[in-house]
């Protein structure tokens, strides 16, 4: 990443591919708001639609001063937010996908914050639609609180039950960024990448109230599940595995470890089913799965999950024989 010399409060990067019916829209609900300490970063990663032509002529029409249009030839969401990193130059790095909105609320919200200082990385909560936009009233002045670590990272246990690491609705200091990078060719890029941050810093920020407006889009990865996807949770687990390892006297570590980790084995299960119709692990899922069993035994992760993930191949030889009897 650049250095930040040039006073830009916050660089947003946005990576498209063929979103020609939605990039327009998006661009718009961003374009609305930015004020000269905005930098936008575009990184058209090789569409091969009318996505391209449609965002230069949202930009004509804005002409905001501080655009960085790239165009590649087609590498993946993880290369493409990679380029995007390297050009951004900003205090503050966030991202925004080109099929989604923005709050009309989201700079005002978030401007204060930024220019704090306080904080190295701020999340907030988003909304899913399908087809128009939800509401989008204004953040009630109670809607911000900071993770308090006066009980050490033990106040990151209900962020890590969810498990939702997705990056957009999360801003990042550019100092946090030093030195890491997406994993070029794997989806879940977000799952691979997001859950580290939390334990480089004490300084975060959260925000109660729906930001970021993600659409439920037919042709996202969530719809078109691959054998891969399976391979590339696999690599988020083992990461964080390898994590917990490092600090394996840190049982809140273990235990926010715990809940990244069953969260992955449910996606897994869900993955499987999808492609499969029932539950199948290959040999290389089932060596993972007992891994992360064995982290888990011990922690708030149920039981049962655990004996699922100790124990995978029962639970295929149970699922496919409920499979079979559908038929």
């Amino acid at each position: 990443m650049s250095e930040a010399e040039n006073g830009r409060l916050l660089s947003i990067i946005i990576p498209f591919y063929n979103n020609e019916d939605f990039l327009g829209d998006s661009l718009e609900s961003l374009l609305r708001q930015v004020d000269d300490d905005i930098e936008i970063v575009l990184v058209n990663d090789g569409s091969t639609d009318g996505s391209a032509a449609l965002a230069q002529k949202v930009l004509d029409r804005y002409a905001h001063p501080h655009v960085i249009f790239i165009s590649q030839q087609n590498g993946g969401i993880a290369h493409a937010r990679n380029v995007g990193l390297q050009h951004a130059s900003g205090q503050y790095v966030t991202f925004l996908d080109g099929d989604d909105l923005l709050s009309r609320h989201y700079l005002k919200t978030l401007r204060p914050l930024l220019f704090s200082g306080r904080y190295e990385l701020i999340d907030f909560k988003y909304h899913i639609f399908a087809d128009s936009a939800p509401s989008d009233p204004l953040p009630a002045e109670s809607a911000f609180f900071a993770s308090d670590f006066s009980q050490g990272v033990s106040c990151l246990m209900p962020l890590f039950s969810r498990s939702m690491w997705h990056l957009w609705n999360r801003i990042f200091h550019r100092t946090l960024l030093i030195g890491e990078s997406f994993e070029t060719g794997r989806r879940y890029e977000d799952v691979i990448f997001t859950p580290f941050f939390y334990f480089k810093t004490q300084k975060i920020g959260h925000i109660d109230h729906e930001l970021y407006f993600y659409r439920d889009n037919s042709q996202g990865i969530t719809r078109n599940v691959k054998e891969k996807d399976i391979e590339d949770m696999l690599f988020a687990m083992q990461k964080m595995l390898n994590f917990a390892a490092q600090h394996g006297h840190d049982k809140a570590i273990k235990q926010l470890a715990a809940l990244m980790l069953l969260n992955c084995f449910n996606e897994v299960k869900a993955m499987s089913r999808k492609l499969y119709g029932y539950y199948f692990y290959p040999e290389k899922v089932r060596t993972v799965l007992a891994q992360a069993a064995e982290l888990c035994d011990g922690t708030t992760v149920p039981k049962k999950k655990v004996r699922q993930m100790r124990f995978a191949y029962i639970d295929t030889w149970l699922s496919k024989l409920r499979w079979r009897l559908k038929w």
